[in-house]
């Protein structure tokens, strides 16, 4: 290991290189030798064409450090990732054809680093057949200027897999709290552990090189070995950090000891968790959970499942699981989403997902964008603009029961009065299609695997059958016909049993989760 400035670092990455990052949000974001590396640009116009591969958002969330301050300055060539909801000018110039792209699973993405390390032909995995990134509906392709297949199809045994084939990565930038004198990469102060290790060990495989921006450099045997997460072997060059703005831990501070598990976080009982709809939705999907459940949160409605926990007394009944490697404990929402607090467990990214692809969740909470007649649910592609799936793929062919929660109609208004739901505005459109504008999750493929899957609106529950979807739960006091089948523009099967959702979860205190759970 070597100790570099920020300018002993110019030169360092070359034109059509190849950078990766293990980031999440500005947990483990290298901003500092992200920020010089546009100075370089600017200057020089050296390092351009490059390819970006990020297994999460590769955004800070509060400004451009990421993918849209490197789009903008006109270094990219090429990126390769899961998500883009924080990286609006990189959004727009995927849009644009201005770059290359392609938006794959997460999980597929975190975990590839070890096919690299050992020279495999590529991820070879059944995540992601029949859906957007099957090369039979796009390959992850996102514009009409990215052409090159990453992902094809193959068989083995008679049964299909796909193949994912990642470009060699020349540079990788990862972020540490410290790097002791013989390179030894402690994240102490970090929220995410993210795919550092194996991401590392790829790279020097391949005769790349690793630069890690840290607090500090501290003396050999200073902590304890056990705590190392990347060993020294493993890096080139460490840079310190200059501007602790550059260095921040979470989007609302620049460190928290509660986010990195170094002390404990006192939950408070009464906390801002507002009365609304989402949250009358989030009731409704608890519902389906059991008690022991061991529950894969994605993002959306579901971010405040903590929150609806706590406030019903029954954190202690489930378990909450973060696909970030977060395992238990109490899970941040809107600004920290994504990091958890007295978590159970810790562990590496990639690690998550071995836990995940092996059957580690008893069931998934997610969302959806739009859902179609045939039970397919897109999250990655809003109108034209690229969203990316996150982990939304992953988890969603890996889980035996899924709950996908959104509203019924696109910019609805409803008010809740005296524990009834009043529609206000009917809204523009449903977001219940005759087909989806790219599958993220196939009805038809989950029924064959045989997995469960409801659909939690604000008007109805939908359930997955062989038919496609089937109405199995009404509000009370709304009409099945004008106030959903009228919004439909196709058939729908109507239950015969036709249920009325429960009225209490409609009021301001509700109280009945611990019941449920227990019952379940």
């Amino acid at each position: 290991m070597e100790r570099k400035t920020y300018d002993e670092l110019k030169g360092m990455i070359k034109d059509g290189d190849v950078v990766a990052f293990t980031t999440f949000g500005p947990a483990g974001l290298p901003m500092e030798i992200m920020a010089n590396l546009v100075k370089e640009y600017q200057e020089t116009k050296h390092p351009k064409d490059l390819t970006l591969i990020s297994s999460n958002n590769l955004s800070d969330y509060l400004s451009k450090a990421g993918f849209d301050e490197f789009v903008e300055a006109g270094m990219v060539k090429s990126i390769i990732s899961n998500i883009l909801s924080a990286s609006p000018i990189t959004q727009q110039a995927i849009n644009d054809n201005k770059i290359e792209a392609y938006l794959l699973p997460q999980g597929a993405i975190a975990t590839h680093y070890r096919n690299a390390m050992d020279h495999s032909p590529g991820l070879i995995t059944k995540i992601g057949l029949h859906t957007q990134v099957d090369p039979r509906q796009g390959g992850g392709k996102t514009n009409d200027i990215t052409k090159k297949d990453i992902v094809s199809l193959i068989e083995i045994d008679d049964e299909e897999y796909l193949r994912y084939t990642f470009p060699k990565v020349d540079v990788l930038l990862l972020r540490a709290t410290y790097a002791d004198e013989y390179g030894n990469l402690f994240m102490t102060q970090e929220a995410y552990l993210g795919e550092s290790f194996h991401a590392a060990a790829a790279v020097k495989n391949n005769g790349g090189k690793v630069i890690v921006q840290v607090k500090e450099v501290i003396p050999n045997q200073a902590r304890n070995s056990h705590e190392v997460v990347v060993p020294g072997e493993l890096v080139d060059y460490v840079v310190v950090n200059e501007n602790k703005n550059l260095h921040r831990q979470l989007p609302q501070t620049h460190y928290d000891p509660t986010a990195s598990g170094e002390a404990y976080a006192l939950i408070p009982k009464a906390f801002d968790y507002p009365f609304n709809i989402k949250k009358v939705m989030l009731r409704r999907a608890s519902k389906f959970l059991n008690k022991d459940d061991v529950v894969g949160i994605g993002y959306g409605i579901s971010n405040d499942t903590s929150h609806l926990l706590i406030e019903e007394d029954a954190h202690d009944l489930v378990q909450l699981n973060l696909d970030l490697g977060m395992l238990g404990g109490y899970q941040g929402a809107r600004r920290s989403m994504g990091y958890n607090y007295n978590s159970s467990a810790k562990i590496p990214h990639d690690n998550s997902w071995d836990l995940i692809y092996g059957g580690g969740l008893d069931v998934a909470l997610l969302s959806f964008a739009e859902v179609d007649q045939y039970g397919n649910v897109n999250v990655s592609q809003l109108g034209d603009i690229a969203n990316g799936m996150g982990g939304f793929i992953d988890i969603a062919q890996s889980v035996n029961r899924l709950i996908f929660t959104g509203t019924f109609m696109l910019k609805s208004k409803v008010n809740i009065e005296a524990g009834k739901l009043n529609i206000v505005d009917q809204g523009v459109k449903s977001k219940f299609v005759e087909n989806v504008q790219q599958i993220d999750f196939n009805g038809q493929y989950a029924k064959e695997r045989g997995q469960e899957a409801f659909y939690v609106t604000d008007r109805a529950v939908f359930e997955l059958t062989e038919n496609g979807l089937k109405l199995i739960e009404i509000v009370s006091g709304l009409d099945v016909q004008t106030d959903i089948l009228d919004h439909l523009n196709f058939e729908i099967e109507v239950a015969s049993d036709l249920a009325a959702m429960d009225e209490s979860i409609f009021h301001v205190k509700w109280g009945g989760l611990r019941e449920s759970l227990l019952g379940n």
